[in-house]
């Protein structure tokens, strides 16, 4: 969705933001007390001061990719935070930022990182650095998420996080991965599908496959929550 049609729709999206209209439980709580909750977290200064020394490192590199906002950083971790999910699966790096959010919220979560140009930018290993104990790092998609259905199991539901693809061949078999997942219980994930046409591609093409559960997005972030107890519905928000 380009700017002004997001524009032009602010109104509608941000009245059901406030939980107009929305009658499922979960939902409603999901909009009001996680997509949008206003109180501050314990993390989120030190969550401040590594997106800006990564903003001062990157100040004289020319045509580096966007730094997400901090706004951006605090609503990952509260979605992480209500999930809590002990392992995670992320697709890209945004420089190592969203792995710090998600991995603030428990010390005994681990993370699945698929990132086969993680040395592009120097600061993304230093913005990991602390982490590296609960972290694995892939540079094929197919290992990385073949670990990582190994140590989830049947037990626990997945927590995928896609900020970007890094290879254009990824599309396909993140494709069928993700579609995969749908089946179950599953909680997805996708940052900058304003930015990115092959994750606005891959987010459509899930909303359209999913058979049950609930999707949420402001058409610049997108979550689903593939949960069998909840029936299929899709919200648009502001948040």
């Amino acid at each position: 969705m380009g700017r002004i049609k997001r524009y032009r729709t602010a109104l509608r999206r941000h009245h059901r933001s406030k939980g107009h209209g929305i009658h499922s439980p979960f939902a409603y709580s999901f909009v009001r007390f996680v997509l949008r909750e206003q109180s501050p977290y314990y993390c989120y200064s030190d969550m401040g001061e590594t997106r800006q020394a990564v903003i001062d490192t990157l100040r004289d590199v020319k045509n580096h990719p966007r730094v997400m906002s901090f706004k951006g950083m605090k609503m990952l971790f509260r979605i992480t935070n209500h999930f809590n999910p002990l392992e995670i699966m992320q697709v890209g790096s945004c420089y190592g930022l969203t792995a710090t959010c998600m991995l603030n919220v428990s010390s005994q979560s681990r993370l699945w990182l698929y990132e086969p140009h993680i040395d592009a930018f120097p600061v993304t290993g230093n913005v990991l650095a602390p982490y590296l104990d609960s972290i694995e790092c892939y540079n094929s998609l197919d290992v990385a998420f073949d670990d990582y259905a190994q140590v989830v199991g049947d037990d626990a539901m997945p927590f995928v996080l896609v900020n970007s693809l890094p290879e254009s061949a990824d599309f396909e078999p993140l494709r069928q991965r993700l579609t995969s997942m749908l089946q179950g219980d599953c909680v997805l994930v996708f940052r900058n599908i304003h930015r990115s046409v092959a994750v606005k591609k891959l987010w459509q093409h899930l909303k359209q496959v999913m058979t049950h559960g609930q999707s949420f997005t402001n058409e610049k972030t997108g979550v689903i929550v593939a949960r069998r107890s909840l029936n299929l519905e899709h919200f648009f928000l502001w948040f």
